[in-house]
Parts: C-alpha cells; structure tokens; sequence
C-alpha cells in the first residue's frame, strides 16, 4: 500500500510514520515543508517530499502516479492558528483543500485528516457524539472546521472514502526532542519542571482533559486503512477517561522525583475554574472497526507515567543541546 503522510515530521505525524513503518511494509512517503536535519536520515529510508500544501502547483508537480491513502495532518497548532490567523486558514484550509485535489489526481481510495475534538467547543460539559453540532471558539477549532467541510464536500462530489478523526489530547514521548510541540500537556509541564524544578499552572488545575496515547491513536489509523473508509465519516478518537490538569502536574512532580531525583513545586496562579468540568465524548471509531477501547483510566494512567518517564529521560540525554526553548 502506497501512503502518504503529511505533516510526517510533526509530533503525531512522526510518531504515526515510526508505527507504519515497523508494524508493515508500506511504502510510506512523508510530506513535509522542509525535512529537518534531525530526521535527514529518512531519505534513506523513505521517498521524502518536500513540499507546501498551500502551493498546489508543487503538490502537483512532486507527487506523481497513484496513491492508496493520504493521512494529512499538515496544519497550524492552536498557538500559531492564534497568532497568525490568516496563515492558520491558508494552511488548514486551503492546504487540506489542495491535498484532497491531490486525492482525486492521483486515484486515491482513502483520505483521513486529523481535525481536533476543539471543534465541540474549549471547555467541554456533557455528553458529544460524532454527530454533536460543531461550536468552535477560536481560530484552531474554526479553520480544522473548514477543513472538515472541505473534506465532506470532496467526499459528496468526487465519491472519495474520507475519514475525519476528531482527536482528543494524545500523549507520548516525542520522536525527537527538537519536535516544536513542547505546549502541550504533559510535555509542557516536564519541561517546566526540567528548566525551572517548579510547575507554574495559570489556573487551579481542576479543568479536566480526555487523554489517549499516540500507539492508541496510530492503531485506529492502521485498522482503518486496513479495513477501509466507505463515503464521509467522523469518528472521535477518545479514551472516555478524564484527568485533570492538576493529576496530570502530580504525576510529572512524581516522575521527575523518580527519574531525576528532584523535587518540584506545583504553583496554582489562579483559583479558577473552581469547579471542574465534566464531559464524556463518545469514541465511536470502537464500534465500527470492532476496535476494544483504550483502556481503563488506571492503565491510561500508568502509560501517561510511563512516557512523561520517557520525556524526563529525553531532557536529561539532551541537556545543554540546541532543544526546546
């Protein structure tokens, strides 16, 4: 099978590339805008692309004959949807609107793209399905939206099989620590406890996430290339399970005590929210590739262990070296 992948070197991207590659033999070609020299390795192994999905024309011209799957994860992250809205659109929009022209061009049976579970909404309350109304709050959620509505139109109008997976907060160690995602929960807060031995929370931590390991995810992706996509679909990748901020800044103060014999503070700035919010979105990807679902919350809790561990580990080999700001 003939898949292509952009946003390869991106934290999911890279970690759902190392899972294909070792679990199959596909012939796996990552799209990136410029290949890091981290991953400089890769044109050894794989047939790299380098390309924008923002310019149809070089899409166009480097990606040639047939492609079985196109897994697009290409896009602006909340911090930078936020601070360059224009780019954000371009780039989700448009950018998933040229992959998808790609799709058709080169005869492709199946296309998943990686929207957000944001598209529900930020702080979430109640219960979601797959089939809840979208009420995106800001940039990110709005232009993954469109996108969404960019694939649902292709899918309608070219008969193209489309998966849309609307991803809650995944977790893992990241394949390289020079991948620009040290935002996110818990990669954030071990950095911080790294860098400055304290963890500075700007809320009371109360809020509460849905986490699903990234080996989670990249199974849901290889059951669906595997068993296909038929017409336009949503699924919620989820664990059903929630953590609040605060557990997960416990279990990072825990860690760094085992990993690197070092205590670190927890500091709440604010009191708010005082009260935590409660949510079950539903994981409908389970029920239709007959797929068991991630876990009970203390095994999701020993695996989020287990990376931030990883992570710890990762900061420490690579004190001093030229990494996350």
């Amino acid at each position: 099978m003939k898949i292509l992948i952009t946003g390869a070197t991106g934290y999911i991207g890279s970690h759902l590339l190392r899972y294909l590659n070792k679990e199959h033999r596909n012939d796996l070609i990552p799209l990136c805008r410029k290949l890091p020299e981290h991953f400089i390795d890769w044109k050894n192994e794989f047939q790299v692309i380098e390309a924008d999905v923002t310019n149809l024309n070089e899409l166009t011209e480097k990606i040639k004959g047939q492609i079985d799957c196109i897994i697009h994860l290409a896009a602006y992250n909340d911090v930078n949807s936020s601070k360059f809205p224009d780019q954000a659109l371009m780039v989700n929009g448009i950018g998933t609107r040229n992959m998808l022209e790609i799709a058709k061009q080169c005869k492709c049976k199946t296309f998943i793209y990686f929207s957000t579970l944001q598209v529900y909404g930020k702080e979430l309350h109640g219960t979601y399905t797959h089939e809840t109304c979208p009420d995106c709050s800001d940039d990110y959620s709005l232009t993954h939206y469109i996108a969404e509505e960019y694939c649902r139109m292709f899918s309608l109008r070219y008969n193209l099989n489309v998966g849309i997976i609307r991803l809650s907060n995944g977790f893992g160690c990241p394949i390289h620590y020079k991948i620009d995602r040290w935002t996110l929960v818990p990669g954030s807060l071990c950095l911080s406890a790294f860098k400055e031995g304290r963890i500075v929370l700007k809320s009371s931590g109360k809020q509460n996430r849905d986490f699903v390991s990234l080996d989670y995810v990249s199974k849901c992706v290889d059951y669906l290339m595997k068993y296909g996509i038929s017409g336009f679909n949503i699924y919620n990748i989820t664990s059903e399970k929630l953590f609040s901020v605060m557990e997960i800044a416990e279990m990072v103060v825990s860690s760094a005590k085992t990993v690197l014999n070092r205590d670190v503070e927890i500091t709440c700035e604010s009191e708010n929210p005082v009260h935590a919010n409660k949510f079950l979105v539903k994981n409908n990807i389970c029920e239709t590739l007959f797929l068991t679902k991630p876990y009970d919350k203390t095994r999701i809790r020993d695996e989020l262990i287990t990376e931030i561990e990883k992570i710890f580990e990762m900061l420490k080999n690579n004190e001093g070296k030229h990494g996350p700001n």
